[in-house]
Order: C-alpha cells, then structure tokens, then sequence
C-alpha cells in the first residue's frame, strides 16, 4: 500500500518555473514517504483549460520544472466543434448516456506518442452499465476540431476486496490522477464516496486495485468491509426507495459525499456517526472479545444515521431516540437481505459478526440479550436507547414475519395474539414512508403507529391487510392508540 495521499495540509514548495506562456502549475496533494520524503503533484493548465496527460511529481523541495508540451504553445483554445455535437459523437459511438455537460480541456495524454500531438477536446462524460453488470463512467475525449474520438477511460475499476466480514468483493474505486494506475478508495459511481484511515486523515490508496488481504492486521482489510458495506446500503436505498444516500448537508437532495474513517480510537469496540464531521467512524474492536466493528449492518445501522436526520430528525433520546436506534438496527439488517453475501448471511441480529460471545441484539425477541425491552411500558423511555429499541424492532419483524416460529427466529406477542406478517419488502416500505413523510424529532412509539398507519393508508388503502397487520403489530409490542375503526 502507498504512503496514503493527504486529505488537507498540502507542504510548500519553492514556485513553479514555467517554460511557455500561458502554462500554470497546480499543487494538487502531497504524499510524505516512509523516509520522510513529500512527493508532490502538481496538475497543469494552458490558458485556464486542465491539460490531461500533463501533469508532473516532484520530490523533496525540488522546484517543479514544466516540461513544454509539443505545439503546445501555437494551440487554439477555440473549438470548431461543439460541445453539444461532442456529447451526440460519444452518445452515437458508445451505449451509454452523457452523464453532466462536456468539459474543453487540452488532451496531451499521447504526448510522448510522436504522431499524437496534444489537442484540444470535449470531455464527454458517460455512464451506464457494462456486459456482465459492472457500471461504467467513462470518459469520452473527443477532438473539438475534427469531431473525432481521440481516446477514453474510465473512472470505474474492477477492483478486488478482501474483508475482515465480507470476504472478497468487488469494489469500486477511482484514479488518483487521469495518468496514474493508483487506486483511490473513493466511488465515483456513487457519490464519490471515499474511506481514510482516521490516524493519518489520508484516503487509502493502492497502485493495483487489489485491497487488503482477509485478515485485520492489514491496514487495508477493515477499509474493504465499510467500503463495501456502504456501497450496497447505498444501492439499496436507492433501489429499494429511489433515495440517494445521504448528502453533505442533512438538509440538502444532493449526491452522497458521506465518507468513513477506519481505525478509530485504540482497539474501540465501537461505531458511530457523527453530525459534526458528516462521517461514521469505526473502531478495531479489541480482538479479544470483539471483533472489527465493520460488519455490513454496522455500516449499514451507521449511514441510516445520517438519513434519519435528513428525514425524520428524531432526536437521540427517550422513546425517539429509541426509534432512531430500531430504525437504523433494521436496515441493518435489510441490507443483510439485499446483498445476500454468504460470507455474512442475512438475518434478524444486530452485530453478530462484531461481538464474539453473540449478537449485540435480538429483532425476534430482544429480551434474548437480557437487558433489551420486547413490549413498550410507561417507563421504557428511560433505558438507553439500544435497549429501548427492542419495542421498536421487535414490531418490525412481527410485522415482516409474524409470531410464533419462523426461519428467522420464534417471536412471542405482548398481548397473547397471533400477528400474521406482510413480508420484509412491504415491511420496509411501510416502515421508510413513516419516516420520510409522518415522523418528527419528537415521535415516540404511539405517534410511530399513528404514522405507520397513515403510510399504510397512502400507500396501500385503508383498512386493508397492509392497514391492519400495522395494528397488530404495534398492539402485539403493547403500544395502542386511537385508531381508526375498520368495519
């Protein structure tokens, strides 16, 4: 693995010495060596327009020296061709879509090929899906004087994984540069979504594609499992409720540019997301009687964090704060369903690959841990919040499930009745409608199946059987309320 590149903090150097006009020289990151050495980047520009292919490292405090680029200096920065016309060219030539609008930029990426002089061209940005269902966000360079296609790449990689929890999957990565083979561990394919290393504030990097090796020791391994990890929550979000998981701002519908850090604390056995940094952050665990917090409804229970307060903003405490914590313990769990990754088969636990001694928590019968409440009480507000959610999950999977035995566990009843399920599918959409248009920073458990039930109104009519297994399984966890009356 390399050294790492710097998120922020970029060292000085003496100036640039330009060798032909017009020509700018742009620190971009420096990367600081075993032995100390900063190696920086430094990205180019001819008449304010980025030149690919024409960037240059330098080493220790040595000036940077531009190499002219060949006819570089005669080159006109006025296209002939449009950029509209660009993006048909690439549209026509490959079966994806324009993805943004196409950008002028000098392409020098064949310079050192004598009969590839640079040009300046459209960069046509397409994306879609490949033979064999791997995305694609290639980069179409098309020449702005004669409309042909001068050359491509593309941003999406198939990269190899090997977690600590997951296993070997497949990740998405992106170039550190458009001349560099090193991997960024950052997913432009979905929001740009990047993991660091929390002791050095650095993106992890690899010049291979071919990140960490299975076991926990690897700086590398834990990065796999939340990169992953986050990735399939946010295809399943978007798949599942057309959702795009989460942007900078809580407030704000734009692409998700939540990152994580691995390698949090001194061997923590723990995980959080915090509103401050707009991240989650995951320890080690302690290897003796934990394992890295990095399992896939971890990260799962984490990201839902910060769409909980996107949405509903419950506040972290009493009966809301016990709706956030189920809220996030089952998607959790449901992202278990959708990537059905053998190396973690789905189920209804909470942490199970985390804790050694047994799940952190129990969705059939919470009561399993001991200290976890099955039915709601008047008092139940002033347990902790991951106790207190067991009223919480516990209604979720009767009303996925039902009572009584199951392939997921055998889930007793509050008040003795028997509650048929709807299955987790409608299950989970009940559940996020409620969120997303009927739950406030203050909803406790009454107000969550006034809410589920208004969801179910919407979406399936009232008083049908959707309608009614939401009664049953709030009664079932002993939390009642004025209903509606159904003939």
């Amino acid at each position: 693995m390399l050294a790492g590149v710097l998120l922020a903090g970029l060292v000085a150097v003496a100036p640039p010495a330009y060798a032909a006009p017009g020509e700018e020289l742009h620190a971009l990151r420096t990367v600081t060596g075993p032995g100390g050495t900063r190696h920086t980047h430094y990205e180019r520009t001819y008449q304010g327009l980025p030149v690919l292919g024409g960037d240059i490292i330098t080493h220790g405090d040595k000036a940077p020296e531009s190499r002219t680029l060949s006819t570089l200096s005669a080159l006109s920065t006025t296209p002939r061709v449009s950029g509209p016309a660009a993006a048909a060219i690439a549209a026509k030539r490959f079966p994806y879509k324009p993805s943004g609008s196409p950008r002028l930029v000098i392409e020098a990426l064949g310079d050192n090929d004598a009969a590839r002089a640079p040009a300046l061209a459209w960069d046509v940005l397409v994306t879609g899906t490949r033979t064999g269902g791997l995305p694609t966000a290639l980069h179409v360079l098309v020449d702005a004087g004669t409309g042909g296609v001068r050359t491509t790449y593309d941003d999406v990689q198939a990269d190899l994984g090997h977690g600590f929890h997951s296993g070997d999957v497949p990740l998405t990565t992106t170039p550190v540069s458009s001349t560099s083979s090193t991997r960024m561990l950052a997913d432009p394919t979905r929001g740009m979504f990047g993991t660091y290393d929390v002791d050095t504030m650095r993106y992890f990097t690899d010049p291979d594609g071919d990140w960490g090796n299975g076991r926990s020791s690897n700086a590398q391994t834990d990065a796999v499992d939340v990169q992953w990890g986050a990735a399939t929550t946010y295809d399943f979000y978007k798949q599942t409720f057309g959702y795009t998981l989460v942007s900078n701002s809580e407030y704000s519908d734009g692409p998700s540019t939540l990152n994580a850090g691995v390698h949090e604390g001194d061997r923590l056995s723990n995980a959080y997301w915090s509103a401050q940094c707009h991240c989650m952050r995951f320890g080690d665990g302690n290897g003796v009687t934990t394992n890295p917090y990095t399992s896939l409804d971890v990260v799962a229970h984490e990201a839902t964090h910060s769409v909980i307060a996107r949405t509903a903003k419950l506040v972290y405490t009493g009966e809301a704060g016990a709706l956030n914590e189920a809220t996030a313990d089952i998607v959790g769990n449901l992202v278990e369903f959708h990537a059905a990754n053998p190396a973690d088969a789905p189920d209804y636990l909470v942490g199970e690959k985390v804790f050694k001694a047994g799940p952190l928590r129990y969705m059939d019968r919470p009561s399993r841990d001991g200290v976890s409440a099955d039915c709601w009480s008047p008092t139940v507000g002033n347990l902790d919040v991951h106790r207190s959610s067991g009223v919480g999950n516990h209604a979720f999977f009767l009303l996925a499930n039902g009572s009584g035995p199951s392939a997921w566990g055998d889930s007793p009843t509050c008040d003795g009745a028997t509650v048929t399920g709807v299955g987790r599918d409608t299950a989970a959409r009940l559940w996020f409608h409620a969120l997303t248009t009927q739950w406030t920073p203050s909803t406790n458990y009454a107000d969550a199946r006034t809410g589920m039930l208004a969801a179910a109104t919407e979406l399936y009519g009232q008083c049908g059987a959707e309608y009614r297994a939401v009664q049953a399984a709030w009664s079932a966890v002993a939390v009642t309320a004025a209903d509606q009356p159904c003939p």
